[in-house]
């Protein structure tokens, strides 16, 4: 019989401004700033669901790299080091009619190992 290897994914979030570190892939995740926000508000009939652009820098310890990660548009996330980040969550939601502090971001992202 052969043996599978599930590729069970790691979840990790990270407030506006702070890294975190993923256990099982050692990877520094930092959530650098949001570039856009222009989902759908809470309570609102858009047509269009809108898009949130975050900038994140990657790193492994020897090597760190910025990508521009997208909830909707555009890529969702990307690969660095053998490791697949996507972006999972950008919270809070906005609000229509009020804006959201930057502070307030929290970003949850998905790590899933490539295989080879």
């Amino acid at each position: 019989a052969m043996t599978g290897f599930s590729q069970t994914p790691e979840f990790v979030t990270a407030k506006h401004t702070k890294q975190v570190v993923a256990k099982k892939s050692k990877l520094k995740i930092k959530f650098l700033e949001v570039i856009e926000d222009s989902r759908c508000p809470e309570g609102v009939n858009c047509v269009w669901a809108g898009n949130a652009k975050i900038k994140v820098q990657i790193s492994n310890g020897t090597t760190k790299q910025e990508f521009e990660i997208n909830t909707n548009l555009g890529p969702k996330g990307d690969s660095f080091s053998g490791w697949a980040i996507y972006l999972e969550e950008l919270t809070p939601y906005p609000k229509s009619g009020s804006t959201t502090d930057a502070k307030s971001y929290k970003a949850k992202f998905k790590i899933v190992r490539l295989t080879r």
